[in-house]
Parts: structure tokens; sequence; C-alpha cells
């Protein structure tokens, strides 16, 4: 164990905002549909950007285990925390609009 790492703390921060990526990833694809069959065209595009940034970033911790195979040093994950909040915050946006869609049918 390499006593130098100062714990695993980072990591499991990494891995929860991976899992908070990867379940934006999931909440996009019903909407999109809806949004699809609905006509609301601007949404369904921006939702598969937001999908695409979110998959993207589920897949940035990929890094973080490279560094743990190697022996790296320490990693923060504040960077990829503030970019999975942005797209998570975008996906509330995108239901949202959804929502209102619907109910002004």
């Amino acid at each position: 164990m390499n006593a130098g790492r100062g714990g695993l703390q980072p990591e499991r921060t990494a891995l929860a905002w991976q899992r908070t990526a990867i379940t934006a990833t999931v909440v996009m694809v019903p909407l999109m549909i809806v949004n699809a069959r609905l006509g609301s065209w601007v949404t369904t595009v921006g939702g598969s950007l937001v999908t695409i940034a979110a998959a993207v970033l589920a897949f940035g911790v990929h890094r973080r285990f490279a560094q743990l195979r190697h022996g790296h040093g320490p990693f923060s994950p504040f960077h990829l925390m503030l970019r999975v909040a942005g797209v998570t915050s975008l996906v509330a946006v995108v239901a949202l609009a959804t929502a209102l869609v619907v109910v002004l049918r």
C-alpha cells in the first residue's frame, strides 16, 4: 500500500460523480425520445448534446484509474465535479422544458 496517497477519499468522490454522470445520461435518453415525439427539435438537439457530454464525463474517471495503476500522486476530482454539476443542471433544464412542452400542449 502506498502510504503517500493520503487515503482514498478523492477516488470515492470521483466515483460518486461518475455515477451522477451515468445517471444524467440514463435520464436524458427517455427525455430525448419524448421531445422527438412531441416535435420539440431544439430540446431534442440540446438534450443530445447534454447526453454526449454526460457520457464523456462518465468515462473521464478513466484518467484517475490510470494514475492509480501507475502509482502517481494525488488527484483532485474538483474539475470533474464542476463539469458533472453543470451537465446535471442542463439535464434539469431539459427536463423542465419537456414538462412545459407537455403541459402547454
